[in-house]
């Protein structure tokens, strides 16, 4: 494990998102706008700090899902699909945590749907590239936009 990635890891949780994605741009300002504490940070799946973490945590490269990445038991780990999706609303609490009761849902349903979701997710919302405003940029890691 890099020196970064461990670094990065051990100040807490980092947020995966397809960086060229309008949905996923869209998720993450979302996050920014209904989050109760600030502690999440985000980088794009296709930037080196996300090639990094994903090559650290086993994912797949060809995984262009949702991921939380964090520490887990001496290790990085990364939730992906619906899993990352119900960290992401547990993380935002508030009425929101509610939506984690899908978790009785088994994991390859949910996933499922996930995946179908995704395979339209370009024609719900155009490609974007994410622009933080300056006081949110510093939750970013690495560079905030897409590099492919």
């Amino acid at each position: 494990m890099t020196d970064q990635a461990t670094e990065l890891l051990q100040a807490g949780p980092i947020l995966l998102y397809d960086g060229s994605c309008g949905v996923c741009s869209q998720a993450v300002q979302w996050v920014l706008k209904h989050e109760r504490q600030t502690s999440l940070r985000f980088a794009p799946l296709e930037g080196p700090i996300g090639r990094e973490l994903r090559a650290l945590a086993n994912v797949p490269e060809g995984v262009d899902s949702l991921l939380w990445t964090e520490m887990r038991d001496g290790g990085v780990h990364a939730d992906i699909r619906s899993s990352a999706a119900l960290r992401v609303v547990e993380y935002v609490g508030g009425p929101w945590r509610l939506l984690a009761a899908f978790r009785i849902v088994p994991r390859f349903i949910r996933d499922a749907c996930y995946r179908a979701f995704a395979n339209v997710r370009y024609r719900i919302a155009a490609q974007a590239c994410l622009l933080p405003t300056p006081e949110e940029r510093a939750r970013f890691v690495g560079d905030f936009r897409a590099t492919t």
